[in-house]
């Protein structure tokens, strides 16, 4: 019992040696330069479905550098009204792991849902990131489609694997 707290230790100390105040820190890598186009205000219109009727929606997209630049913070925020009265939000952050150079996506969102996903970066105007989505005691592959159009406009759109087909939940255009 007393060899875990002395592993904690020896832990925490190895940490601590390996980044002290004399050790250069690590910048964040330049790939992330590729999150530019998601950085700022964006006001989006779209649809989704989630296995029921088609609502419609308005909302805001927020994504601003934090954590030291090595991380994007994306907030997503529905507004509420007749037609959407339990809008949907969520938070992400998206990094670049160094070692498997892939960037990396982790969603939260009002549902209680959850999603990581993995991507390598902009094939054009798109970037298409991958991972399971998980709703509920549900849990299906997610696939979110990027098109960028010009400096301040991108549409988005969430599918869901169902029965080996690819189907689409949400579709929405965001303008800064």
């Amino acid at each position: 019992m007393k060899f875990r707290p002395a592993l904690a230790l020896l832990s925490l100390t190895l940490t601590t040696t390996l980044f002290a105040a004399d050790a250069p820190m690590p910048k964040p890598s330049p790939e992330l330069k590729q999150l530019a186009p998601f950085v700022g205000t964006f006001q989006c219109k779209g649809t989704e479905t989630f296995g029921g009727p088609t609502i419609h929606y308005t909302g805001t997209v927020t994504a601003s550098w934090t954590l030291g630049g090595y991380w994007l913070d994306v907030r997503v925020r529905q507004n509420k009204s007749k037609e959407n009265p339990a809008p949907f939000n969520g938070n992400s952050y998206i990094g670049y792991d160094e070692g498997d150079k892939k960037f990396e996506m982790f969603w939260a969102d009002s549902t209680g849902g959850f999603q990581t996903a993995e991507f390598t970066g902009w094939v054009g105007d798109k970037l298409t990131w991958t991972g399971p989505a998980h709703m509920g005691p549900m849990t299906a592959p997610g696939r979110d489609t990027f098109t960028k159009s010009g400096k301040n406009k991108m549409s988005h759109t969430f599918e869901l694997e169902q029965n080996g087909k690819w189907v689409e939940v949400m579709n929405e255009t965001c303008t800064k």
